[in-house]
C-alpha cells in the first residue's frame, strides 16, 4: 500500500484521467470569471457607489477569463494526444517509449495523479477481452463511441435545457418590468441588464456548448454504426482499425470537454447496458 501512490504517478492511464479532470477545472474557471464579469456589471448599473475604475476590473476579469480557456484548451490538446496513444497501445500494443513517457512525468506536476476519479483508478479500461490486433482495436473504439454518444446526448440535452430556460426567465423579467414600472431610469437599467444576460449566454458558450455536444454524438453513433458494419462483415485488418481510431478521436477533439459529473451519473447504467446488451 506504501507504493500505491508512487505507482498511479507513473500509470499513463491515471495521468491520461488527471489530465482531463484538470482541464475540465480551467474551463469551469473560465466560467466563473464570465459570469463574475456579468454580476459586476450589473452592480455597475443600480449601484453608484461602484467606483468609476470598474470597467478596468471588468476588462481584467475577461482577459483572465479568456486565458483560463485557453490554458484548459491546451491541457485538453495534451490528454487528448495522451488518451490517442494508451488508445493505439491498448489496442495494437504499440506501447509509449520510455522518453516519451520520461518527458510526461517531468512536464507535469508532482501530484497531478490525485485528480483522477477514484471510480476509474485500478479498472480495466475496456471490456474487450480479445487479444492485441486490429479486432480488439475496433471493439475498443465501438465501446468508447457508445459511451461519447450517449454522455455527449445526455449533456446536450443539459445545455439545451439551461440555455431555454435562462432566456425565458430573462425575457419574463424583461416584460415585467415593462409591465409594472413606470421609471424611464430603471427601465433602462433592467434592458441593460437583460441585454447583457443575453451576451452572457453567447459569451458562456451555451449554443456552442448544444452544438458540440450533439455534434459529437451524432458523429460517435455513426462511428459505432460503421463498426457494427466491419464486425458482420468480418473486416478486421489495421488500415480499417486505424482509419476507425482517427476517425473518432479527431472528433473526440474537437467536441466539448464532458463533465465529470455527467459521467459519474450515468456511470453504472452504462456499464450495465454495455455488459447485459453490448459486450
Amino acid at each position: 500500500m506504501a507504493n500505491q501512490p508512487n505507482s498511479l504517478r507513473y500509470d499513463p492511464r491515471t495521468l491520461s484521467q488527471a489530465y482531463f479532470e484538470l482541464a475540465k477545472r480551467w474551463m469551469i474557471a473560465a466560467i466563473l470569471s464570465k459570469i463574475l464579469v456579468f454580476l459586476f456589471g450589473t452592480l455597475t448599473i443600480f449601484l453608484p457607489i461602484i467606483p468609476g475604475y470598474a470597467p478596468f476590473i471588468i476588462t481584467i476579469i475577461s482577459i483572465t477569463s479568456d486565458l483560463f480557456a485557453w490554458r484548459s484548451d491546451m491541457i485538453k490538446g495534451t490528454s487528448e494526444a495522451l488518451l490517442r496513444k494508451l488508445d493505439y497501445w491498448k489496442s495494437f500494443g504499440w506501447a509509449m517509449s520510455k522518453a516519451e513517457m520520461s518527458d510526461l512525468l517531468m512536464r507535469s506536476p508532482t501530484n497531478l495523479y490525485r485528480l483522477a476519479p477514484n471510480e476509474m483508478l485500478g479498472e480495466e479500461y475496456f471490456a474487450s477481452r480479445e487479444g492485441i490486433g486490429a479486432k480488439r482495436a475496433i471493439e475498443n473504439i465501438q465501446e468508447s463511441a457508445w459511451w461519447s454518444k450517449h454522455l455527449s446526448e445526455r449533456m446536450g440535452q443539459y445545455c439545451f435545457a439551461a440555455t431555454c430556460i435562462l432566456i425565458a426567465v430573462l425575457f419574463g423579467v424583461l416584460v415585467l418590468s415593462v409591465q409594472t414600472i413606470a421609471g424611464s431610469n430603471t427601465l433602462t437599467n433592467i434592458g441593460r441588464v437583460v441585454t447583457s444576460s443575453l451576451m452572457l449566454v453567447f459569451s458562456l458558450g451555451l449554443f456552442r456548448f448544444v452544438v458540440g455536444y450533439y455534434g459529437f454524438s451524432r458523429k460517435a453513433g455513426q462511428i459505432e454504426e460503421k463498426i457494427e458494419n466491419l464486425i458482420k462483415l468480418q473486416t478486421f485488418d489495421d488500415i480499417e482499425a486505424i482509419k476507425v481510431v482517427q476517425e473518432y478521436h479527431i472528433a473526440r477533439a474537437s467536441a466539448p470537454l464532458i463533465p465529470s459529473w455527467v459521467w459519474k451519473q450515468m456511470r453504472n447504467d452504462l456499464n450495465e447496458m454495455w455488459e447485459k446488451y453490448r459486450q
